[in-house]
């Protein structure tokens, strides 16, 4: 990587602690001794740092959205990834509310944050498909398939996503569109359920043709533990290269290993797929981001892990290890994932994750 040479502009705290240690040294060199000075101004991070932000995910751990996402947005986040959850907007087959993306949308403008808005049927956090409870109870939304190929399926997404992007495209935060979380992917998680490329290519076609001229197209993928081999992160990745103007990997380094106490951990070539995707990427000329960086615990049979205060999968050093090490191989931006956890543990009292993210967007 090219290096960058360091700012010549300090922040507050830069100036707070070599103003207090000039004096310091001032006052011992005229006593007659003298001090060593440690090397405070680290040089700055050259990409953006950003988070993904889940009303769903607050729900799930008993806390105020709105505060939760004031503090988190305190923090300084340049970019934030917003989720635009269906069964949210829809609630009813002949209603839509769009109160709490509004809301979210409207916040981050004042506050100078660009939005990337995830939009579709498949979105960030369990249980990855949001469908309302009057499509669930109608159509078959469970059964481990390609979904669109249920005909009702593919045309109420179409009109909701119409809908969805219909009514947020005027929001200036909005600078992309994320079209559906993962949608080549068949993991666990989403249990067997997946999404055609030739659907998605609908999806982004209709985004385009509704979204502002200044708006582009995200579109998500995995990568396989431990080595990054996995055909379908392959296939994945090329349908993306073709359909988008940004591709975004969700990378993880160490997650457990089905329901067993042991873990999966990157090895040397899940680094190297990574490298490769990013130099094709800058071939075709598109963007390559990091959507998920872990910066939360994956534990065996737990939906939110809170039992304990630390966990083996996810701690703040790892988290910083994961943001070096892919900002080395050059992904711009990088999404840290698991804000709303570390907001959960500060208002229990325990700031270690806090803390560590201060620095880590301080650094």
């Amino acid at each position: 990587m090219k290096p960058h040479r360091a700012s010549r502009n300090l922040t507050r705290r830069q100036f707070t602690t070599l103003s207090t240690l000039g004096f310091f040294n001032l006052m011992v060199t005229s006593a007659g001794a003298t001090i060593t000075l440690p090397n405070l101004i680290t040089q700055p991070r050259s990409m953006k740092l950003g988070t993904t932000f889940s009303q769903l995910q607050c729900w799930y751990l008993g806390l105020d959205c709105r505060d939760a996402f004031r503090e988190i947005c305190d923090l300084g986040f340049e970019r934030l990834r917003l989720c635009a959850y269906w069964h949210e907007i829809q609630p009813s087959s002949n209603q839509f509310d769009f109160t709490a993306i509004d809301w979210l949308l409207e916040e981050s403008d004042r506050r100078g944050i660009e939005v990337t808005l995830a939009v579709g049927m498949k979105a960030p956090r369990y249980p990855e498909f949001h469908f309302p409870d009057w499509m669930r109870s109608k159509y078959d939304t469970k059964t481990a398939r390609v979904l669109d190929r249920d005909p009702a399926i593919a045309d109420l997404t179409l009109k909701m996503l119409d809908r969805v992007v219909s009514h947020t495209r005027i929001a200036p935060a909005i600078k992309y569109w994320q079209v559906e979380n993962e949608p080549f992917t068949t993991l666990e998680i989403t249990h067997g359920r997946s999404l055609s490329e030739a659907f998605v290519r609908k999806e982004v076609q209709l985004v385009r043709s509704r979204s502002r001229l200044d708006q582009k197209i995200l579109l998500t993928n995995a990568i396989t533990l431990p080595d990054g081999q996995g055909q379908e992160d392959n296939q994945a990745f090329r349908a993306s290269l073709w359909l988008a103007d940004a591709v975004g990997f969700n990378v993880y380094t160490k997650v457990p290993q089905g329901a067993s106490q042991s873990y999966i951990e990157a090895q040397p070539l899940y680094w190297k797929k990574l490298e490769n995707w990013r130099s094709e990427l800058r071939r075709w000329g598109k963007e390559g981001w990091i959507a998920e960086a872990q910066a939360e615990p994956w534990e065996a049979n737990e939906l939110v892990p809170v039992a304990q205060n630390e966990y083996p999968s996810s701690s703040p050093n790892q988290a910083t290890k994961i943001v070096d090490r892919v900002q080395e191989i050059g992904f711009d931006p990088v999404l840290l994932w698991g804000c709303e956890y570390w907001y959960w543990h500060r208002r229990q009292g325990r700031d270690q994750w806090w803390s560590g993210m201060q620095q880590l967007l301080s650094s």
